[in-house]
């Protein structure tokens, strides 16, 4: 049965992740950095750059009896093919991968989003800390509601002081509410904006490219008309911060 081809938007994602998941060490032979490298073959293929599919098949072929030449290849044809796929997919999707250190682009893939709403912005962050106000929350524009849902068993207590200053800052102009679910009631890091498209990050706000790669990346339609409701209902029965 022949595979299904992927679309510009799903490779770019693909290739992200895959990226994101990178082996620290593939200089070092072991099975899991095999198998990651024969998903990176794949990937790279889909991609459908000749030069790119010859050099990384030839790694793959020779990397068992030297990685430690071979390994050192795949970080720079898998950037090579991210940036391919970036061009060819949608706006909404670029900057969603970010390599260790790499907060300041961090931040400006979330303004991208951000700047997209007209008129809510839901954040859904377990962890959440006032980073979430004090780095990112003035990209929205003005008059664009701005809700912030956590977990209670794992909000900091830096959260509510920081939406209470917010909101005696700002008032109407920057509308603000927050609220948690009971605990362990929530496992996603979501940017749902609208009540229509809805992002996907892989960390907490506070901890965003800070120690490990990370990625932000749009959540295809179908999934996304699921998400949608589902955190309409999480939110109407949170409880107010």
């Amino acid at each position: 049965m022949q595979s299904r081809p992927l679309d510009a938007q799903e490779l770019y994602v693909r290739i992200g992740h895959h990226l994101s998941i990178m082996p620290v060490d593939l200089e070092r032979y072991t099975p899991e950095n095999e198998i990651w490298i024969s998903k990176a073959v794949a990937l790279i293929k889909a991609a459908g750059d000749p030069r790119d599919t010859a050099e990384v098949k030839a790694a793959a072929t020779n990397y068992r009896g030297t990685p430690s030449y071979y390994g050192k290849t795949f970080w720079g044809i898998m950037q090579r093919a991210l940036a391919s796929a970036e061009l060819a997919a949608p706006a909404s999707s670029a900057g969603a991968f970010l390599p260790v250190g790499s907060q300041m682009d961090a931040m400006s893939a979330i303004s991208k989003i951000f700047k997209e709403a007209q008129a809510k912005v839901l954040v859904v962050d377990p962890y959440m800390d006032e980073v979430i106000l004090t780095d990112f929350a003035a990209m929205i524009p003005e008059g664009v509601q701005l809700n912030l849902l956590s977990d209670s068993a794992s909000v900091k207590g830096t959260v509510a002081p920081a939406v209470r200053r917010w909101t005696s800052q700002y008032a109407a102009k920057r509308p603000i509410e927050a609220r948690t679910t009971p605990p362990r009631a929530l496992h996603d890091r979501l940017i749902i904006v609208d009540d229509n498209k809805v992002w996907s990050v892989s960390q907490s706000f506070k901890d965003l490219a800070a120690r490990s790669p990370a990625s932000i990346a749009l959540v295809p339609t179908d999934v996304a008309m699921l998400k949608v409701p589902a955190y309409a209902d999480i939110w109407t029965t949170a409880t107010p911060l």
